[in-house]
């Protein structure tokens, strides 16, 4: 009523407020304290580690990789090869080189990198200054590695010379593949006697080379050549990055790092310890790679959309041109002429090493044998020295005389055999005349006549000259005497 409500504001003081002004004063307050409450418990959120982790795809590896992601996101040189299982690093041969980059850079200095590898070395190691680094740097690594890499890491002539690594040492990526002056940060996991990681911040204005100043002092010892799952986990923060190697220990690093660099990985297998070693390295495979952005507020990676392409009907999607072409059979074959030189070329580079070794060994063969025959003549000399015959001579001329014999011994058993068969066809030709018994039986008996008269002839002879000697014998006699006595004679009446 008008008038009541005329009552009630006489009855309230001066200046002073309705009361359901005042509660709803008071309610604003408390949903204002609330809101204030809810906002510091967001931001605390914020800022706990790992609180609102979010993964990129682009700069993310998975345990079997996918060509077309690795094809979009990352760049692949040398030995680093896709697989079913994983991502080769280096397959195990030594003075090769591999390279892994990033197309893209991240876009925040807040992230983890979880690097899953397993490695194994060879039952011997003969290969030195080997291993491999985990780059995050400012340069563009694709395009720092794109001419060099086609150029001479894998042009096939300088392969085989050996001197694809010339042109490397002079633009300084003499560090695993890499500048040894980079700018980021580098972990580096060293193939020695005693495996090491360690982790370096740089400015670009140091150089750090393998042997002097890798390792550092505080590396971590570590093999992780084992053949097993080996976890790497790096967190990098905007103030400095941690290295954690599992149960090995961890790595920490106090130096400023700015988003925009490029993730990368890179390989050296090593030199010869000595020329006479086998041609193999450590084998490393990269099987898992996951980056993981930690700042709610900035985008880790540029955001690609990748459109499909529009359907075409299937009756369109037909070549007419090049199915009616004249040179379809000419593209084909030089596609197969191309596929072909692809394969013969990667088998000659992956034979390479065995047959490098098997001419070794054959080389040491040869020379074992010159060895051998050099002992073997001085022994012979000593021999013919100490028997003072020339034995060697002596066994020349018995092996003549074992072959003259072995001649004379065939011939006379080619004659033997030529008489026998000659006699056997004789005896063929006598059972073939012969018609009956009574026939042989004239042929022997007239033989046999035969050989009695040959008999009577040779006995008859024989007294006649029996006879003869006789009488020879005789006369001799008597004229001995005859002459003696005439001697005598002669003697008596002293003629003589």
């Amino acid at each position: 009523h008008p008038c009541a409500r005329a009552r009630v504001r006489a009855a309230r003081p001066p200046g002073r407020p309705p009361p359901i002004f005042h509660r709803r004063m008071q309610a604003l307050g408390r949903s204002v304290e609330m809101r204030a409450v809810l906002a510091g418990v967001i931001v605390a959120a914020l800022r706990l580690p790992g609180a609102f982790a979010q993964r990129l795809q682009g700069h993310s590896i998975l345990a079997a990789p996918n060509i077309n992601a690795l094809a979009s996101d990352w760049f692949l040189a040398g030995t680093t090869i896709p697989s079913q299982e994983a991502l080769v690093i280096n397959p195990g041969v030594p003075n090769r080189v591999g390279m892994l980059w990033s197309s893209f850079p991240l876009l925040t200095n807040d992230f983890d990198v979880t690097m899953t590898l397993r490695a194994r070395r060879p039952e011997t190691r003969d290969v030195k200054e080997g291993g491999f680094a985990l780059w995050y740097v400012y340069e563009n690594g694709t395009q720092a590695h794109a001419s060099i890499s086609f150029d001479h890491a894998q042009n096939q002539e300088k392969i085989i010379a050996g001197t694809w690594r010339d042109q490397f040492v002079k633009e300084g990526m003499d560090l695993f593949g890499y500048r040894s002056k980079y700018d980021g940060l580098g972990v580096f996991f060293v193939d020695d006697e005693n495996p090491s990681v360690s982790a370096i911040p740089n400015d670009g204005t140091k150089s750090f080379s393998l042997g002097s100043t890798i390792p550092t002092y505080d590396a971590v010892k570590v093999d992780f050549f084992n053949g097993q799952d080996f976890v790497v986990k790096v967190a990098v923060k905007p103030q400095g990055a941690t290295v954690e190697l599992g149960t090995a220990g961890k790595l920490e690093l106090k130096a400023p790092i700015k988003a925009g660099g490029y993730l990368g990985i890179t390989s050296f297998g090593g030199v010869k310890a000595t020329p006479q070693g086998a041609e193999k390295a450590a084998f490393i495979e990269l099987r898992g790679f996951e980056v993981v952005n930690n700042d709610k507020f900035t985008a880790g990676e540029e955001v690609r959309q990748t459109t499909a392409p529009p359907l075409v009907p299937p009756d369109e999607k037909r070549d007419v041109l090049a199915e009616a072409s004249s040179f379809k059979d000419h593209r084909a074959e030089s596609d197969a002429i191309k596929d072909l030189t692809n394969m013969v070329f990667k088998l000659v580079v992956e034979t390479q090493p065995q047959r490098q070794q098997m001419a070794r060994a054959i080389q040491s063969l040869a020379k074992r044998v010159t060895s051998m025959e050099a002992n073997f003549a001085a022994l012979k000399t000593e021999l013919d020295r100490k028997t003072g015959h020339k034995l060697g001579e002596e066994f020349s001329a018995i092996k003549k005389e074992l072959a003259s014999l072995t001649n004379v011994a065939t011939k006379e058993s080619q004659e033997r055999h030529s008489k026998l068969e000659s006699l056997h066809a004789d005896i063929a030709d006598v059972h073939k005349k012969a018609s009956s018994p009574d026939h042989i039986e004239k042929h022997l008996e007239r033989l046999q006549e035969s050989n009695n008269k040959v008999i009577d002839q040779l006995q008859g002879e024989h007294q006649r000259m029996f006879g003869v000697s006789i009488a020879a014998i005789a006369f001799i006699i008597i004229a001995g005497l005859s002459l003696y006595n005439k001697f005598r004679c002669w003697e008596k009446k002293h003629v003589l």
